[in-house]
């Protein structure tokens, strides 16, 4: 056989790549069709989201405000959700005290709440709940039937821990708190169920229920519905202001500031 004829059947065979790029197109291969099976299987592996289910008590809180705190989109895929984020956006509506959120294959999220349990109104357009949290909710929403009480920032805890004894320890009483205050300046106020105030002074009110319970209740039982004020910032006893200025009393407990006698 001649070489031009050995050459001519090298020719004739067909052309391949060379063998150094051959595991490089298999790895081509296989990216290319493990992306394809990818784009296949998505809707199966981690379908969109279908629905949100809602786990706990809710007496304030509506499925419709989750819904739209969790603001999901619409072709929101399950496991590209940031249950994180999608957690702080709910925890920040007023009403939910916390959450816990996770995925529930194929299709679903799940919201495990707990709703605030309000305790009373702080200040004008607020309410502190029953873990001494205070926050804002849209004031048609603020139960007007609970106490009133205030107190400067870093003492909301105190407040609620120093009217909820009040509250216990005057039970029945016409003394009975509706609301408390605390001042910057570290006065006491109380307001009783029947609309008097009670001038409680620093330190510590509750050192006070004695006093109301015995001698300014038995002084005053008769005549509660005269009095504006009661003033307990006395050491030896207690002053008493009238609605209409005149004292009823004959006896006196102890000399206001005014230079009068109750």
């Amino acid at each position: 056989m001649s070489a031009t004829m050995l050459r001519r059947h090298h020719d004739d065979e067909p052309a391949t790549w060379p063998r150094y790029l051959r595991p490089a197109l298999m790895t081509a291969a296989v990216l290319a069709i493990a992306v394809v099976a990818a784009q296949a299987l998505a809707p199966l592996v981690n379908p969109p989201v279908d629905s949100i289910r809602i786990d706990g008590a809710m007496t304030r809180l509506k499925a419709a405000d989750i819904a739209l705190a969790a603001d999901l989109e619409p072709d929101q895929r399950l496991f590209d959700t940031d249950l994180l984020e999608l957690r702080a956006r709910i925890e920040a509506l007023p009403w939910v005290s916390s959450a816990q959120v996770s995925r529930v294959w194929p299709d679903k999220l799940a919201v495990k709440l707990t709703e605030r349990t309000p305790f009373a109104r702080w200040g004008e357009s607020r309410v502190i709940d029953r873990d001494s949290r205070v926050f804002t909710p849209a004031s048609s929403e603020i139960p007007q039937e609970l106490p009133l009480l205030s107190a400067p920032p870093g003492h909301e805890a105190e407040a609620a821990a120093v009217f909820e004894e009040l509250r216990l320890r005057l039970s029945g009483n016409a003394f009975a708190p509706m609301g408390l205050s605390l001042d910057a300046r570290g006065e006491w106020r109380m307001t009783s169920r029947i609309g008097i105030e009670l001038r409680l002074g620093q330190g510590d009110p509750r050192t006070r229920v004695p006093l109301i319970l015995g001698t300014v209740s038995d002084t005053l039982n008769a005549q509660l519905e005269k009095v504006a004020y009661v003033d307990l910032r006395y050491s030896n006893g207690f002053s008493v202001g009238w609605k209409d200025g005149v004292s009823p009393l004959a006896s006196a407990t102890a000399k206001p500031a005014d230079g009068t006698t109750h």
